[in-house]
């Protein structure tokens, strides 16, 4: 298994980078059903860092479609965006015609439930039905940080085959653990990761600041193509929660993979990451969740009110919000409300999930 990490100057570099894996033809073969599933989680361009480039997309799919391939593009927002909204200002809206290749609304998709053998924290889940009729996916994410889960690539991209509100199962369950389930039932054959600009900060994965790295990275195996991309990025993967449980549950390996191309170091930039990524495990841990759920139900009964403790908490910057109540939607627990023209976080019900901070178009809502 290896991984190829090369410096580009934009997307048609690509093709260089798959021709050191071996070419396209090693993982596309004639005749079959392709989906690439890029990162176009949210309203923004490919210049903020929060969405895959579209001409990258476009390149990936000429070199499926010349191995015979019959190729498509899918993807589902953050909920509850809609991708009728998302796909025009995210640079897709024209995608087949400037492209001719279709972009598939993974939100409008028929729905199958799956059920995930093995699953550590989800045991079933609703995968949108191309998906699973696919016989190759090509997984394109973002390089970037995310203030769940530090980092935003392959492994977490993969969400995005999960419709709608759907994709909030996993964050209720236990999310590092979630994203390792789904990955081990929707397997990646390819996977090209956009560091052409990328994302830092801790208003990852849609608020944080564009990195122009100028860097492409892609690989046959999702676990390795994340590890490489984490140290890029300036983080030890061994401490990246989702990408060691997917390694020690034998999706990958961390270390002693084959690296071609310009190599890590030739690359390699200090990203600011979330801070506390400790605490964030705790916090989406679902053991800790179903603890805190039942403490919390019988303490009710006795006092009439929740603990006082808390695993984090919401900062609101009233500047930034302009009452769009993204963030109430986006809530899997209910917990955000609308008073007057500001959102109020009920801390009794809020599980410090962060789904509304994710998914806040103006980045008013972090982690305090």
């Amino acid at each position: 298994m290896t991984v190829a990490v090369i410096r580009a100057e934009g997307p048609q570099d690509v093709r260089r980078a798959v021709e050191l894996l071996g070419g396209m033809g090693r993982f596309v073969s004639p005749g079959e059903k392709v989906l690439v599933k890029p990162n176009i989680c949210a309203a923004k361009a490919s210049e903020t860092g929060a969405v895959t480039d579209p001409e990258l997309v476009a390149e990936v799919c000429r070199l499926a479609a010349a191995q015979g391939a019959e190729v498509a593009v899918g993807e589902s927002p953050i909920h509850p965006f809609r991708s009728s909204r998302v796909f025009p200002r995210a640079g897709y809206g024209d995608f087949r015609e400037r492209y001719g290749f279709p972009l598939l609304d993974l939100d409008a998709a028929e729905r199958v439930e799956i059920r995930i053998p093995g699953g550590v924290a989800v045991k079933e889940e609703v995968v949108a039905k191309p998906v699973l009729e696919c016989d190759a996916l090509i997984n394109m994410p973002v390089m970037k940080t995310h203030l769940q889960t530090v980092v935003s690539l392959g492994l977490k991209n993969l969400k995005g085959v999960v419709p709608t509100r759907d994709k909030l199962i996993i964050h209720l369950r236990g999310l590092d653990q979630g994203i390792v389930d789904l990955n081990t039932v929707i397997r990646s054959r390819l996977i090209v990761v956009d560091g052409l600009v990328g994302m830092e900060g801790a208003l990852g994965p849609t608020n944080g600041r564009p990195v122009r790295l100028g860097v492409i990275v892609a690989g046959d195996n999702v676990v390795e193509v994340d590890a490489a991309c984490a140290r890029i990025m300036g983080a030890d993967p061994r401490e990246i929660a989702h990408i060691r449980l997917a390694a020690e549950r034998g999706l990958g390996r961390l270390q002693g993979f084959e690296v071609l191309g310009d190599g890590i170091e030739a690359v390699r930039r200090e990203f600011e990451l979330p801070a506390r990524p400790d605490l964030n495990r705790m916090m989406i841990s679902g053991f800790l969740l179903r603890m805190y759920d039942l403490l919390r139900r019988p303490l009710d009964r006795i006092t009439g009110r929740a603990p006082s403790f808390r695993f984090g908490e919401v900062r609101l910057d009233a500047g930034k919000c302009d009452g769009c109540r993204i963030c109430v939607k986006a809530c899997p627990v209910e917990a955000v409300s609308m008073r007057g023209e500001l959102p109020e976080i009920d801390a009794a019900t809020c599980i410090a999930c962060f789904c509304c901070a994710e998914a806040c178009p103006q980045g008013a809502l972090s982690r305090a």
